[in-house]
């Protein structure tokens, strides 16, 4: 199967999904794994490998490959966690689905970048057997004193440059980013948030540059915005009642938005550009009134699954509607189920947590051409 048939099938269905028409899903976020050895102060993921029994039930190889069996229609995934690389199998995982899956399109991984040897050889594997375009984002949260006091490991920053390097040198660097959230935690540093993104993108050139490797342009920087999640993150206690560090801080991350908006001119396609500046445009509507203007796909065009097999609606809403054990691995009858019993309704019509997490807010953009045009034309 052609590269540009899968493209414009892939339009299709994006289209479709604007059109409201209630098909398959384009995209997956799948858990791998809850394994993680960072020790992040905003998210409890990290903890559930010390919990007796956390691991237990976490899906197999052999499920993963009926999975991937069951749903061949799939055409982006992003592969979760947890440190997904933490999965032993990780990269037979993804290549399950890029053996089963013709149409795979898109596959992107986070990271936290801590085993920089294992990271460059899953990738390179990963590059040199899949067809489909792979992304990976490294996780890095401040200059390096306050990312390695947030992510609870000593030299975090150090190890994550070591490894953006390296993946970016493996698959070039349209393919790897840096992602960096604007937790409330940040507030306490004495810094403003806008003055931790610039503090950040220099550390970063900084550390490039003595490893003699090129700087990053300020599109390589995404910046996400925190949420809280009881099935994903497990964060609602450690985050307090909105993960937010208040109005203030609010403020900031809306003020950091635009300046990174301003400043993001080249580096990256120009089609790219246009959704980062959809996503940064509504992140910070959303930030002043906990809403956006574009509708979610949730259950349209995009579904999560679970380290366990569980389905939700997406990353934050946490309702659970069913385990792909009890249907053969299949996602479309647990899918249509939630549609048919109004939960995609709910969704589209904001009754759900409301939230902008890139994992949703990409999709929708595309899901929403006209509405994205018009956020992508204001200057608020």
């Amino acid at each position: 199967m052609s590269r540009l048939y899968s493209w414009s099938r892939f339009t299709g269905r994006i289209l479709a999904a604007a059109a409201g028409i209630e098909g398959p899903p384009t995209k997956l976020t799948f858990v791998v794994t809850k394994r993680c050895y960072s020790r992040c102060t905003y998210c409890d993921i990290w903890k559930v490998k010390d919990t007796p029994g956390g691991l237990d039930r976490e899906l197999t190889l052999d499920e993963v490959k009926a999975i991937a069996a069951a749903n061949p229609f799939l055409q982006w995934i992003d592969f979760t966690g947890g440190e997904p690389t933490d999965r032993p199998d990780f990269v037979q995982v993804i290549q399950a689905f890029a053996e089963v899956c013709p149409e795979l399109l898109l596959i992107h991984f986070p990271t936290n970048g801590l085993a920089t040897a294992r990271l460059c050889e899953a990738v390179g594997q990963l590059r040199r057997t899949v067809r489909a375009r792979l992304i990976v984002s490294v996780s890095i949260d401040g200059p390096p004193d306050l990312n390695d006091r947030l992510r609870g490991v000593r030299n975090d920053f150090a190890h994550a440059i070591d490894t953006f390097a390296a993946v970016r040198t493996e698959i070039g660097a349209e393919n790897a980013y840096i992602g960096m959230t604007l937790h409330g935690h940040k507030a306490s540093c004495g810094r403003t948030t806008t003055e931790l993104v610039e503090d950040t993108f220099a550390a970063v050139n900084t550390a490039l540059g003595q490893r003699k490797q090129s700087a990053i342009t300020r599109a390589t920087l995404h910046l996400n915005i925190p949420h809280l999640s009881p099935h994903f993150y497990g964060n609602p206690a450690s985050q307090g009642a909105d993960g937010f560090g208040g109005e203030a801080h609010r403020k900031e991350i809306a003020a950091a938005l635009r300046v990174a908006t301003v400043k993001s001119t080249t580096g990256s396609s120009v089609a790219m550009r246009a959704i980062e500046r959809v996503y940064r445009a509504e992140a910070a509507r959303y930030l002043a009134t906990g809403r956006t203007r574009i509708v979610c796909s949730a259950l349209l065009s995009t579904a999560y699954l679970s380290e366990t097999g569980q389905v939700y609606p997406c990353t934050i809403w946490d309702k659970p509607l069913g385990n792909i054990r009890d249907t053969g691995y299949a996602l479309m009858p647990i899918i249509e189920k939630s549609r048919r019993d109004g939960v995609r309704r709910a969704v589209a019509a904001g009754q759900c947590p409301n939230c902008w997490t890139p994992c949703e807010a990409y999709p929708s953009i595309m899901a929403s051409p006209l509405r994205s045009a018009l956020a992508s034309l204001r200057r608020d």
